[in-house]
């Protein structure tokens, strides 16, 4: 069974990636200073994971990037796949669950930057810092459920239906917002509650 899983996971690594990992990330052809530096402080995430037991299966690692939010962004590790083809097997496929500003997306994923000089590991005794913070609320805004149609759609729906246009009734379209958890922005419905 374990082994049916295997080869149908290294299938679809194969599709997913015709040619070795190592091969497809070629050097930056301009490479500046603060990249240089960065190269220097930081390392690619399997560079980390090969000096690592179980190839950190479980650890905590945040990104150059998510190093400078006030609250914290990381990756718990849950899989990853090595391209054992590469010199130092410092190239593969990682997956792991993102916790991004305190909020738990509560779902794997893959970490495509894994090859990119981006990665560092938290260190144990740092992890509690990490994994104990509460996400506070973010301010939301309100926006309206229904908007007043543009003046062209409005004279082409009153057109349309003569039965609105004798109402005085204004015709109204439905916003549609994106919705989530990190989003700002609020609808009320009409029993006044916020969605």
């Amino acid at each position: 069974m374990a082994q049916n899983i295997e080869r149908k996971l290294l299938a679809h690594i194969a599709r997913k990636y015709p040619r070795p990992l190592h091969e497809m990330h070629a050097p930056k052809p301009h490479i500046t200073e603060r990249m240089r530096k960065r190269n220097a402080e930081e390392k690619k995430l399997f560079q980390i994971l090969s000096r690592l037991p179980s190839w950190g299966i479980g650890r905590l690692f945040t990104t150059y990037d998510d190093l400078r939010n006030n609250a914290p962004t990381f990756w718990r590790l849950t899989r990853v796949h090595v391209d054992l083809k590469s010199p130092d097997m410092e190239y593969g496929v990682a997956w792991g669950v993102k916790t991004a500003e305190g909020r738990n997306e509560g779902y794997e994923k893959e970490l495509l930057d894994a090859n990119e000089h981006i990665w560092r590991l938290i260190p144990k005794h740092e992890e509690h810092n990490y994994l104990e913070y509460k996400a506070q609320s973010a301010e939301t805004k309100e926006v309206p459920l229904y908007i007043p149609l543009p003046p062209l759609m409005a004279e082409l729906e009153k057109q349309q239906n003569p039965q609105t246009a004798s109402d005085n009734m204004e015709p109204m379209m439905r916003l549609l917002i994106k919705r989530g958890v990190s989003e700002k922005n609020r609808q009320k419905l009409a029993d006044g509650s916020l969605v």
